[in-house]
């Protein structure tokens, strides 16, 4: 885009800062198709300190929050967008990195805002905001928009604390992942000291399945395959076989990849038509490059990506690229070894 301004250190610079310095305005906080807890905490947090100091704030994006996070503070006013109503001096998308992922929205969105912010953490994004922060250190996009409040001098509210945490919390896999920095636990401190509440976080993603969910969490890892060398699993769900709210609230990739010798794991489940993808690794293995084959994108150990077609092809050709992936990919050290 001519005249973008793209930044990739850690702190927010002021071309980052500027489009927020006002004391009024108005600002759309845009969503991508799915949103999960870093984009909805992520637009709900700076979306909030932007209402405290006098702005008009429009939450939305192609679909609506999931149920698992009705518990976000404000996650009311996110809505599902159709069109855009008005204009607005600020967009902002959040931990998208391919505008696509608004299903059309991004191109209404260039006519009706004066400026976009696009704030990111994943190596592959298409940097088409007018301004672009994008820092690949981050171990979620939550990281970012606390460092651009606290350089805004935006108070810390036990909801804005919240929706960041959530951010932190899910997107680190509970702080488990090899993306989790000592930034990342400064952060998260800062954010309990300014309100948020951890227990009450877990509780509310982990501890709140319906009473069938069990049933059906039984009947989706019961078609968990895994290869004969025991280096790829996968689980691939027919429309309809498990309800849409147990998929939204479990993140069922991470059952196949918590077996010990596998190195790549993958979730298909057929929508609306197409195969929606989740792709993770373990070791030197960077999924990212696989879901890229497909036209999707992600970070190396955590990708996804969308393909039209019959589930049984689309498992076929993404577990052949995964197996390729696999044999360019360096031996992974024996069960309980370190890499480093």
């Amino acid at each position: 885009m001519t005249g973008a301004v793209t930044v990739t250190a850690t702190m927010p610079s002021e071309a980052v800062l500027a489009p927020f310095r006002s004391t009024r305005g108005s600002a759309l906080m845009l969503g991508h198709v799915h949103p999960d807890a870093d984009v909805l905490g992520t637009l709900l947090a700076l979306g909030q300190a932007l209402q405290a100091r006098g702005w008009s704030v429009t939450y939305g994006g192609p679909h609506p929050p999931p149920a698992a996070l009705a518990f976000l503070p404000g996650v009311e006013r996110y809505q599902r967008l159709q069109a855009l109503d008005g204009r607005f001096d600020v967009a902002v998308l959040t931990d998208c990195p391919n505008p696509q992922r608004t299903e059309g929205l991004i191109d209404q969105t260039r006519r009706a805002a004066a400026t976009i912010v696009n704030i990111d953490h994943h190596p592959d994004n298409r940097r088409y905001g007018d301004v672009n922060w994008i820092d690949v250190s981050a171990a979620a996009t939550g990281e970012l928009v606390y460092e651009l409040l606290v350089a805004l001098g935006a108070p810390l509210t036990p909801p804005i604390a919240t929706n960041l945490f959530t951010a932190l919390h899910t997107d680190t896999g509970s702080f488990r992942y090899s993306n989790v920095t000592p930034r990342t636990f400064r952060t998260a401190a800062a954010l309990v000291q300014a309100g948020a509440d951890p227990a009450f976080v877990s509780e509310r993603l982990y501890e709140r399945r319906g009473p069938d969910a069990l049933r059906w969490l039984g009947e989706a890892l019961a078609r968990v395959e895994v290869s004969d060398d025991g280096r790829v699993a996968w689980l691939a769900l027919p429309s309809g076989a498990i309800p849409e709210k147990v998929i939204e609230s479990e993140e069922l990739v991470n059952y196949p990849r918590s077996v010990a010798t596998v190195r790549v794991a993958c979730l298909l489940r057929e929508y609306l038509g197409q195969v929606k993808v989740s792709l993770r690794g373990k070791g030197d293995v960077d999924v990212q490059r696989i879901a890229a084959q497909f036209g999707g994108g992600g970070h190396p150990n955590a990708a996804g990506c969308t393909i039209a077609g019959p589930l049984a092809e689309a498992t076929r050709v993404v577990l052949g690229a995964v197996r390729a992936a696999l044999a360019a990919a360096p031996e992974a050290p024996p069960a309980g070894e370190s890499k480093r």
